[in-house]
């Protein structure tokens, strides 16, 4: 009894590894990620070896000589979609401290429902004309320019490192639970044939929610959401080697204007927008040592195994499965009791 009244142990409540139910869940997703590019472009006129090349010059009309256009060049991956998740994740909850910890969120986005992926450019420059052919180009405007469009074969959510957090009582059995959790975002589309994989992307997912125990399951209803924008400037400002471009003509339409197109990379942008409504259960996994089945490891079990003292076959507070409970079952529930 010494051992009893010196030693301060922490309660263990029940845990468990939960099935998160697609036909009780929903999601959207809204993902993009574009190289974001300065620059310019200008005709392929060389006095030398090229004298009835293309000439670029600024404006509506007027001026003269082979002149650098400046331009935004912007192209990026899309992907856009709604889907009934799947997946799995795990809570342990402890009641007597309030607190509780998730671990092993697992989300598959896709879970057989179709999400589409699309590659664009976005093309921006001021006003200019050309020579050879005679052609207008209005400016301004940002030009869309679609590349292709695929689909998503891949797309999952899953949780870096589990996570510690506080839990405050609703009733007896349930709980409400919030957290941020740090989770990487990988996906893989094909377009036009090619794969194109993305991730994997860190990113802070908002959880919150009710767990606890409905007609003997674990259940866990939750909100998750991801809301980050993200801009990576690129240093450096070193131009790609030029890139021979056939640009259609606009005004008159129905020619092609040679150019010669120079990048300079500036930065790179990502936005992931995430939202979900979730409905997780399982079944409640019970420590070891715990003697009453309550779902907790305290000083109740080593009442119990008072109780039983000495020899009992087959008997919850034979720990060890010996035939006699003894000071080895105290040993073995406080040793889970601690752990």
């Amino acid at each position: 009894m010494y051992l009893l009244a010196t030693t301060i142990l922490t309660t263990a409540a029940l845990g468990s590894d939960m099935q998160i139910l697609p036909g009780e869940s929903s999601m959207t997703i809204d993902v993009s990620n574009a190289l974001n590019n300065g620059g310019n472009l200008t005709g392929d006129y060389d006095e030398t070896s090229n004298p009835d090349g293309t000439i670029t010059i600024p404006g509506v009309w007027g001026g003269s000589g082979n002149q650098e256009i400046p331009i935004e060049l912007s192209t990026g991956t899309g992907i856009s979609g709604s889907s009934t998740p799947g997946g799995s994740l795990g809570i342990e909850l402890f009641p007597e401290q309030g607190n509780a910890i998730i671990y092993g969120l697992f989300l598959d986005v896709l879970n057989e429902n179709p999400i589409t992926a699309s590659l664009t450019t976005s093309l921006l420059f001021e006003v200019f004309h050309t020579e050879n052919p005679t052609s207008l180009y209005p400016g301004g405007i940002p030009i869309e320019l679609p590349l292709g469009e695929g689909n998503v074969t891949l797309c999952v959510i899953e949780q870096d490192e589990s996570v510690s957090t506080t839990i405050s009582p609703i009733d007896e059995n349930m709980y409400q639970i919030d957290a941020i959790l740090q989770v990487s975002l990988n996906l893989e589309a094909v377009i036009n044939d090619e794969t194109v994989p993305l991730g994997p992307l860190p990113a802070p997912l908002v959880l919150s929610g009710q767990v606890g125990t409905v007609n003997g399951k674990q259940v866990f209803n939750a909100s998750l959401s991801i809301d980050q924008t993200e801009v990576i400037d690129l240093p450096g400002g070193e131009p790609l080697p030029p890139i021979p471009v056939p640009l259609p003509t606009i005004i008159p339409p129905g020619g092609t204007a040679n150019v010669l197109l120079t990048l300079i990379p500036q930065s790179t942008s990502l936005s992931i927008a995430v939202s979900s409504q979730i409905t997780a259960e399982g079944d409640p996994e019970t420590p070891a040592c715990d003697v009453t089945g309550d779902g907790q490891v305290n000083t109740n079990d080593i009442l119990a195994v008072l109780a039983d003292w000495g020899p009992c076959n087959g008997c919850d507070a034979d720990t060890n499965d010996d035939g006699i409970v003894n000071v080895n079952d105290i040993l073995a529930v406080l040793d889970c009791w601690s752990n």
